[in-house]
């Protein structure tokens, strides 16, 4: 069995798909006989954890993991606390969960953490998405190099979804400066492990659908369509409200959970307050409306009272995202974007329904199509149900503990 530690820049109570990631890869590891020590910033300290000066430095032990939320900004001298704690526990693994919104796209400290723990224990790196941090007003091509850098001086990485995989794959292939070291990086350890839902599927009744739909305020003759997630520019939530706009007054539409995240919230505020501002132009207001942010079992419930879900994600559906992943483990009918990288895993019409990103008409008119045909609703549904059962967190767990072994 190995002492695992899960590098992540956000956990719970902090709001964002990377941490709740982190907590169920963790219970997984832990179920298959794995000693985990989470590893993340102060702000996730959890509420009722002592705060004197002398425990501040020890571990909270959780059911299935040592959580130390000792980081207080992601800048270098993170990397001498992170070393500490390896060094400590004894660590044989070191898996960063990278996503640069959540490390401080202004630094690029995380990315040298591998080069830090070189001759200390193995590394690995899970892409969240092979986005480049910000670090500087022109930056330019410095920001790819951090990334890079990130992932040739791990002892392995791990892709969410094949265009990743593909992306890192050249990376490799493209090598060092001499031969030799390019030979070593396209024989580096490379595994393409999906994500889970976040979301556990509670069971719920008849009844708490009722209550859901008529707290929105929506009648047992209307569509409610649900959009699970953040809102960010990425995930095409103002498509969605112009689609809206284009449907009559049956159409509701329910944002579920929080708005902006833990991560790159300040981006994120400024595309919700031009949404909300779309909103209003369009006149839809009254038929738009938002939970806020709920427990798993609320979201679970409102997931279920959709009468279809509708994620038109700007760059395409793809399998690392965990929004799309609870719809599929919720058997939800979805409509979401064609991917932009083969994913056979989606087919139309069988366990989702695509349409072309940023088609408007396309999009209404799917949403059209599926509330007025409610065998097609079923068969998407369970579809997605099939689907989901490939993406287990038992399953993910072993591929990734059968990873960390190869290292």
């Amino acid at each position: 069995m190995l002492k695992i530690g899960l590098v992540t820049g956000e956990y719970p109570p902090m709001e964002g798909g990377v941490g709740a990631f982190t907590a169920e890869l963790a219970k997984a590891l832990h179920q298959l006989g794995h000693t985990i020590h989470i590893i993340t910033s102060r702000e996730a300290r959890p509420p009722d954890a002592p705060r004197t000066f002398t425990s501040a430095g020890e571990p909270i032990p959780l059911e299935f993991a040592q959580l130390h939320p000792r980081i207080n900004r992601w800048r270098w001298p993170s990397l001498a606390v992170i070393a500490d704690i390896v060094l400590r526990y004894e660590l044989d693994v070191v898996n960063i969960q990278y996503q640069p919104a959540a490390f401080n796209m202004n630094s690029a400290a995380i990315n040298f953490l591998p080069w830090r723990l070189k001759n200390v224990a193995k590394t690995a790196v899970t892409f969240h998405d092979l986005r480049v941090p910000y670090l500087f007003p022109k930056a330019g091509r410095l920001r790819q190099t951090a990334v890079n850098f990130l992932a040739r001086s791990a002892d392995g990485v791990i892709a969410t979804n094949p265009a990743d995989h593909q992306a890192l794959t050249d990376i490799f292939q493209r090598g060092g400066a001499t031969t030799g070291r390019a030979e070593a990086q396209r024989g580096k350890p490379i595994a393409q492990i999906a994500i889970g839902s976040n979301i556990t599927v509670h069971p719920t009744n008849h009844i708490e659908i009722a209550e859901i739909r008529q707290s929105l305020e929506v009648g047992s003759d209307d569509v409610l369509l649900g959009y699970f997630g953040f809102l960010n520019e990425s995930k095409g939530a103002d498509t969605l409200i112009e689609a809206l706009a284009q449907l009559d007054g049956r159409f509701h539409l329910v944002f579920i959970g929080g708005q902006t995240g833990a991560s790159d919230s300040a981006n994120n505020q400024a595309f919700l307050d031009g949404l909300r501002a779309q909103i209003e132009a369009l006149g839809v207001s009254e038929r738009v409306h938002w939970t806020g942010f709920l427990s798993d079992a609320r979201v679970s419930a409102h997931l279920q009272a959709a009468d279809m879900l509708v994620m038109p994600y700007r760059d395409g559906a793809s399998l690392r995202r965990g929004t799309l992943m609870a719809a599929l483990a919720h058997g939800r009918p979805l409509i979401t974007t064609t991917p932009t990288a083969p994913t056979p895993e989606l087919i139309s019409g069988e366990n989702c329904c695509l349409v072309p990103v940023g088609d408007v008409r396309a999009l209404s008119t799917a949403v059209q199509t599926l509330s007025n045909d409610t065998e097609l609703r079923g068969t998407l549904g369970q579809g997605a149900a099939r689907l989901a059962e490939q993406f287990s967190w038992g399953k993910i767990a072993a591929e990734t503990a059968d990873f960390y072994q190869t290292l």
